[in-house]
Formats: structure tokens, C-alpha cells, sequence
């Protein structure tokens, strides 16, 4: 083994928007109690997550100055498909460490940093010498809106997996992915691990959110994008509320680009389904608690596994998951798989129905998918995972860390009974949202809270997303950094309707000759007709 020195470790951390930044700061408040760890972030400050025990916290500019004193026996890289970890990107490649891959897709992250420092070019360049012939046609049809599925198609990570000392990634079919585009990569699977809730009864739970003991409840508890998969959900419930009673609750901030309202008129369901905005850790644990079924579906996926879905299993309740990715190797009988087919609709209604008459089955899927959760992804399993590579695979002479108490500390059954939503907290999240800082639900709310303390008013953020009248002494970004989209790529898009140019206005592209509107989603232009807002008719 190499002798005991210190670990570098790269992480985003709250407040910056990433459900990784949750993910290492659980992990490390453990690890950093036994090993010697110096987390490098990108400039600034965390909030909460402070320096403890054998851990300390540094800005990453410093980093090469330290490792040039040979501090440091390894360096572990966390890598997500977000622009929040881009400040590590350059660094994995010239200093090699342990990559940990939460999605083994980075072609968004990688699309953000080239478009921002290389420009479309150097995008179709990466993807013809990467894909060759294929990987052009994609790159053009993603610079035009065309191919948003291209995304998910072409990953990206290889260059980052080349030069890595060793690969860490969260489930066995992204391993075998990671292993079918690169045979000779090393690559080990650590389960992503979470403290376990506490487990109250479906009557508690609903006696603290005041509802019905009688209706057949579905919940959906996690941040809603376009690949989540609810207006599949809201077709099936069309259908079974002819049947029985049911009540749809999405707990969860809403991205700008799911038409979420529109779907509920379009399919009938006012009434059935209500929408809660972000709730916190302990309305979320009573949501799933009072459910009588949970569903998370999602496809496509960029090879994660979802945090969202294992505290929701952990709850107890039978859950709908798509039958794609890392979740169709979850057992059979922990959670309901719903192909991703023509007859999608029609399986979700089939499930729910059954979920609705057989108690028995609904108890005995509930009951093993938190089994499950408990034995397989822990805390300590997670952090047994670690130590098995860090320790045995890398070769680093760190000691076993010991077992911890893996249950969540929260009382469900205390506090006040539905409180209101902050309006404040919740314009502030959207905001985000609208300018794509997409991340785990908790975080977002997070960072809106700490918006919320400045006394910015939802009137001011609404009005482009900044507060009126900048005072003196505030921070003004650059115009050109804010921009959704750069000059260049917006001068070679057009309508692809009317083949004319098109303009950016209010965060979206708008073709002058038939009014048609098109979203941008993290940097890409999504011109897709279907998918475009048509102009108002007065």
C-alpha cells in the first residue's frame, strides 16, 4: 500500500446546484472523520458544509500548487452531466485520480463548455474524431435543435474514463456501458447509499397532511423535467378515475419546459391532481408515507441512479419505475417495471388498478423495496464501497471506516400541519430553473431560501430574473455571459418551418415570420415543431 498521505477530493457543495453536492457531503461527513481529506471547490464558499475533523476545504486554485509538494496520494474526481462540474474537467485529464461517474452521459456538460469556450466548431470537431461520420451528423443536428436524443446517444465521458487511474459509477449496467465503449477501462461499482427514514403509518401520515383516508393517492416526489415521464402518468389516471377515486400530489419544483397545467386540463384532471411546488425533506418523507403508490419513471436516462427513487423506496410503497437504464436491474420484486413502449400508458393503469384492489400485493412490494434499500444501499454501504476501492483497488493505506448509524434523523410527526408555501422561496426556484440550474430538488430550494433572506421580492425576480434598480455596490454579470445561447451558435439557426432566421427573446428563440417560439434547455436549442409554443391569437 502507499503510505498514509492526504486524498484530494473535487466536488460541487451547497450552495451550488447539484444533487452530487448532497451526495458528497453525506458521504464525506463520514469519511472525513478517519481519512485525511482536502476538498477542492470552485471559488466559494460552501454553506453549510464546513472543514471538520481530518477534512479541510479549499478553493481548487490551489490545488496544483499543493500537489506539487506531493501531498497527495490520489485525487478523486465527482462527475455529473451539469456545467457545475466543469471547473474539474481540464484537471482529470492532466492530473489522472479515481473519476466517480454519476452519469456516464456527460454530453451535456461537455456540449456547455465547448459551445462556451470553443464554440460549434470544436463541437462538431469532438464529435467527428470521437463518433466519426455519425458523431458530425449528430453534432449538426444538435447545434440546429433537431436531435436533443443525440445527447443521450453520444456520451462524451470517454476522454475522462482514457485517463483515469480508476472509474467509480453507482450500478452494474453502467459499468457494463463503461465497459462496452471501453474494454480496458477499470471500473468498480459502489452503491449510492442514503440514511433510511423513518417508517409511520399510511393513517399518520395522512392525518399530518390532511388527507382523505379513503382516496387512492399517488405520489410523485421528485424535480419534474421533461424526462420524467408524468404525462404518461396523467393518460393512465384519465382512464382510472372512471373507475375509482384517485388523487395525484407532485411534490417537486416544475422546469419551465413541462407544460405541467396544461396536461392536467388537457386530460380532465383538475381536482386529481395537485401540484405542491417544492416541499421539504419532512413534507417529502410524509408524501411518500401517505401514498398508497409512488412512481418514478424516466427515460431517456444518462446512466444515473436516482437518490430521488431510493428514499421514496425506503418509504415502504409500491413504485412505478421505467424499465430502462440502471433500474432494470433492480430486482422484480421491489419495484414495479414499466417498459417503455407503445402500451405505456395502459401498464401504468394496469399497475395502478392492482395496486388499488390488492392490499396484499401493495404491502409485499412496499415491504421489500424498503428491505432492499436498507440492506444494498446504506450509508454504510456506500462508504464500505469507497474504502474497498480507495483502500484495495488504488492501493491507499487508509483504515476501515467504522459503521455509523444509517437512519434519518427527522421527526415526521411533529411540526405544523401543511404550511404554507414561502412565495418567495418558490419564484425564486423557478427563476433558477428558468435559467437552467437544474439540480436535486433540496438543493434548489436551498439556495432560493437563501435568496429569499436578501428581501428580493418575487415582483423583481420575475423581471429578468434580477432585481429592478441594481443598487450601487451589487454584482452585475457580463450581458454576454447570461445569454441562454452564444451569438454564434443563434446566427446559424433557423425556423426549421420557414427556413428564416430567428431571434432571442425573453430566454427563447422566436422565428419573426410565424411566430413560433422554441426553448432552449441547458445551452441547446430544442427546435422541434411539435414541441414549439405557438403565437397568441388576439
Amino acid at each position: 500500500m502507499r503510505d498514509t498521505a492526504r486524498i484530494a477530493w473535487f466536488t460541487p457543495l451547497r450552495p451550488i446546484v447539484s444533487g452530487i453536492s448532497n451526495y458528497n457531503e453525506e458521504l464525506l461527513s463520514v469519511l472525513g472523520q478517519f481519512w485525511p481529506i482536502d476538498v477542492f471547490v470552485d471559488g466559494y464558499s460552501p454553506q453549510p458544509f464546513q472543514s471538520f475533523g481530518l477534512l479541510r476545504i479549499f478553493p481548487a486554485r490551489e490545488f496544483e500548487r499543493r500537489d506539487k509538494r506531493r501531498e497527495y496520494a490520489s485525487v478523486v474526481y465527482q462527475f455529473g452531466n451539469s456545467p457545475a462540474h466543469a471547473y474539474m474537467y481540464e484537471l482529470a485529464r492532466r492530473r489522472p485520480g479515481v473519476v466517480v461517474l454519476h452519469d456516464t452521459v456527460l454530453h451535456h456538460l461537455m456540449l456547455s463548455m465547448v459551445l462556451r469556450r470553443g464554440g460549434s466548431a470544436r463541437y462538431r470537431t469532438i464529435m467527428s474524431e470521437r463518433y466519426g461520420e455519425a458523431g458530425r451528423l449528430a453534432a449538426e443536428g444538435v447545434l440546429q435543435g433537431r436531435m436533443p436524443r443525440a445527447l443521450f446517444d453520444y456520451p462524451l465521458s470517454e476522454s475522462l474514463i482514457e485517463r483515469a487511474d480508476h472509474v467509480i459509477v453507482h450500478s452494474a449496467f453502467s459499468r457494463n456501458q463503461i465497459l462496452g465503449w471501453l474494454p480496458s477501462a477499470a471500473v468498480s461499482v459502489v452503491p449510492m447509499g442514503i440514511r433510511v427514514p423513518p417508517l409511520i403509518s399510511r393513517a399518520a401520515a395522512r392525518e399530518q397532511l390532511d388527507l382523505s383516508p379513503d382516496a387512492f393517492v399517488i405520489g410523485s416526489i421528485t424535480l419534474v423535467n421533461p424526462y420524467k415521464r408524468l404525462d404518461v402518468v396523467m393518460r393512465a389516471l384519465s382512464r382510472l378515475r372512471r373507475r375509482r377515486p384517485v388523487q395525484l400530489l407532485i411534490a417537486g419544483s416544475v422546469s419551465p419546459h413541462v407544460p405541467l397545467q396544461r396536461w392536467i386540463a388537457l386530460y380532465g384532471l383538475e381536482g386529481v391532481v395537485e401540484t405542491l411546488g417544492f416541499v421539504d425533506d419532512r413534507q417529502a418523507r410524509l408524501i411518500a408515507a401517505a401514498a398508497d403508490s409512488l412512481v418514478n419513471l424516466r427515460f431517456p436516462t444518462a446512466g444515473e441512479t436516482s437518490a430521488s427513487l431510493l428514499r421514496i423506496m425506503a418509504a415502504g410503497r409500491p413504485v412505478l419505475v421505467s424499465d430502462a437504464g440502471s433500474f432494470q436491474e433492480l430486482p422484480d420484486d421491489v419495484v414495479a417495471k414499466v417498459p417503455v413502449d407503445a402500451l405505456e400508458d395502459d401498464t401504468v393503469e394496469a399497475l395502478l388498478a392492482a395496486f388499488a384492489e390488492r392490499g396484499d400485493l401493495s404491502a409485499q412490494l412496499g415491504a421489500n423495496g424498503r428491505a432492499f434499500i436498507e440492506c444494498e444501499h446504506s450509508v454504510n454501504q456506500m462508504v464500505a464501497g469507497y474504502a474497498r476501492v480507495l483502500r484495495h483497488v488504488v492501493g491507499l493505506d487508509l483504515p476501515e471506516p467504522p459503521l455509523v448509524d444509517v437512519r434519518e434523523k427527522i421527526d415526521l410527526l411533529l411540526g405544523d400541519r401543511n404550511r404554507p408555501v414561502d412565495q418567495l422561496i418558490d419564484s425564486a426556484t423557478k427563476a433558477m430553473l428558468e435559467l437552467g440550474l437544474a439540480g436535486e430538488d433540496r438543493l434548489l430550494h436551498d439556495v432560493a431560501e437563501a435568496v429569499s433572506d436578501l428581501g428580493i421580492s418575487p415582483a423583481k425576480m420575475e423581471s429578468d430574473g434580477a432585481p429592478d434598480g441594481r443598487r450601487e455596490g451589487k454584482y452585475e454579470l457580463d450581458q454576454q455571459e447570461t445569454k441562454p445561447i452564444s451569438d454564434e451558435l443563434l446566427e446559424i439557426l433557423a425556423c426549421p418551418v420557414c427556413k428564416t432566421a430567428v431571434r432571442l427573446e425573453a430566454g427563447k428563440l422566436v422565428c419573426d415570420t410565424c411566430g413560433r417560439r422554441y426553448r432552449i434547455e441547458d445551452g441547446i436549442p430544442i427546435m422541434l415543431v411539435d414541441e414549439a409554443e405557438m403565437p397568441t391569437k388576439n
